[in-house]
């Protein structure tokens, strides 16, 4: 496999991000020299500073750990204060012993001064909301985790697609190149009068539709460059191909039970199903607190000046401290209501925990099985990519000596490429099936990319110009 070089100058990496739980989101990337090679390794570590789907999963997952604090908040005292500043003006009038009334102006200024604290002994509803913010914050980092693989996801598969865009590029140069000799030859013969009009007309025709074939596939490759750039923050200046002595290894653990119960265990998906369910069962208790009393210890101190006209010119300190209770006797049938709406939501969650669940094993099933029938697969395709250029040898063979024509050789041709293209998909494949295997099961983070990345890129070879594949495709008479 070539490594690929894109067209622009540089791209930014992560300082020093360890995997999928990485936090520092504001960190500067470090720009790659202009010339180096970017791994998969690399991109992925780009992807995590440089990914605005990523970065928006950080804010989320930080919005979410506040709801620890957010439930602690009911259950810590509440203090209270209160100033108040009321300008007093108008006449008191009031009767005299002689029966007359006596008439006062009044100006003066009430003032209180008030701080209160309630501190909950029992409230079943608070103690519930308690338990389910952290519920409610471990379904974030499970929801987080479950965006991290969507964002490793996304990266492989743009990476392997231009990895796929390039050699597919590559082999419809080499096709074209092949049909373009074919047409010389089948000019000379003609001309020599050993051939026929048809034979030239006939590689013409295959040569144009390789032309048209790798205009296509040089469109491809822009879009899949561009694609990974909106990932890794600018376009890549070279990236790693898989290595030219491809062999495929063995799967650890190697049974499918081993993957399903890891999966079970470790599959974020999962995982934010069951914090789901958790928030579920919270919000029963919490809304069953509606049926309970609640009891607080309050305490507070008043200070008092001129509070009414009959105390204007009086000034008065109280402290209380005391408890409170509170009953609930009818609330028309809302309490109910909502605890039986919120055991409908638990039984809901219930289902879909275990739907998801079915959905996490369907996945690793067919991934381990991509897993194990492209190793197979490969192989094949190896024994095919040699038995097609035997045969294209020998068809050539055969048109030299007359028993074959240059449709044949045509064919052979054909057949070549398509093997070769054949078991490129197929190498690329095998490596994100296993990697989507990792996924599934809930261990695709940084060295899970680094393992494979050292298992089966090649970082060491020459990068291949990728301006000199991608040469105007002008058509020829």
């Amino acid at each position: 496999m070539r490594v690929i070089l894109a067209l622009a100058s540089a791209v930014c990496l992560a300082a020093a991000q360890g995997g999928a739980q990485a936090q520092q989101s504001a960190a500067a990337p470090a720009a790659v020299a202009p010339g180096s090679v970017l791994t998969l390794s690399d991109a992925w570590r780009a992807a995590l500073q440089n990914d605005p789907t990523y970065q928006a999963a950080i804010s989320e997952r930080e919005a979410g750990q506040t709801n620890r604090a957010m439930g602690r908040a009911g259950l810590l005292p509440q203090v209270s204060a209160a100033l108040g500043r009321n300008k007093i003006r108008g006449t008191l009038d009031s009767p005299t012993a002689f029966g007359g009334v006596t008439t006062t102006d009044l100006d003066y200024m009430s003032k209180t001064n008030e701080i209160r604290a309630t501190q909950s002994v029992f409230n079943w509803s608070r103690i519930a909301e308690y338990r389910q913010s952290n519920a409610r914050a471990d379904y974030s980092l499970a929801v987080f985790d479950t965006r991290s693989k969507d964002t490793a996801v996304r990266l492989i598969n743009r990476y392997f697609q231009t990895l796929l865009s390039y050699e597919n590029v590559v082999l419809s140069q080499s096709y074209l190149e092949a049909n373009e000799k074919q047409i010389l030859a089948a000019r000379r013969r003609f001309d020599s009068g050993e051939g026929t009009i048809t034979d030239v007309r006939e590689t013409s025709s295959r040569r144009d539709l390789a032309r048209a074939d790798l205009i296509q596939a040089q469109d491809a490759l822009v879009v899949a460059r561009r694609e990974l750039q909106e990932m890794v923050g600018s376009a890549p200046s070279a990236i790693v191909g898989l290595q030219s002595g491809f062999k495929t290894r063995p799967l650890d653990p190697a049974t499918l039970e081993g993957w399903l119960s890891a999966a079970m265990s470790n599959n974020a998906e999962i995982r934010a199903g069951i914090e789901g369910l958790r928030i579920s069962e919270r919000e029963i208790d919490r809304t069953f607190g509606g049926h309970l009393p609640t009891l607080d210890i309050v305490a507070s101190r008043r200070l008092v000046e001129n509070e009414t006209i009959s105390t204007r010119d009086q000034d008065s300190n109280t402290t209380s401290f005391g408890v409170q209770i509170s009953l609930p006797i009818f609330s028309g049938g809302l309490t109910s209501a909502q605890v039986e709406q919120a055991r409908h939501n638990r039984d809901r969650a219930a289902q879909e925990l275990a739907a998801t669940r079915e959905r996490i094993a369907v996945e690793v099933t067919r991934q381990y099985q991509a897993v194990v029938s492209g190793a197979e697969r490969i192989a094949a395709l190896v024994v095919a990519v040699e038995s097609s250029a035997a045969a294209l040898t020998a068809v050539e063979r055969g048109y030299q000596a007359g028993t074959r024509s240059i449709v044949d050789i045509l064919d052979a041709q054909d057949q070549l490429y398509r093997s070769r293209l054949e078991l490129t998909k197929a190498r690329l494949q095998y490596v994100l099936a296993r990697l989507m295997l990792a996924g599934a099961a809930g261990t695709l983070d940084a060295a899970a990319i680094d393992t494979v990345t050292d298992a089966y890129f090649d970082g060491g070879r020459a990068p291949v110009n990728i301006d000199q594949k991608l040469v105007p495709v002008v058509a020829r008479k």
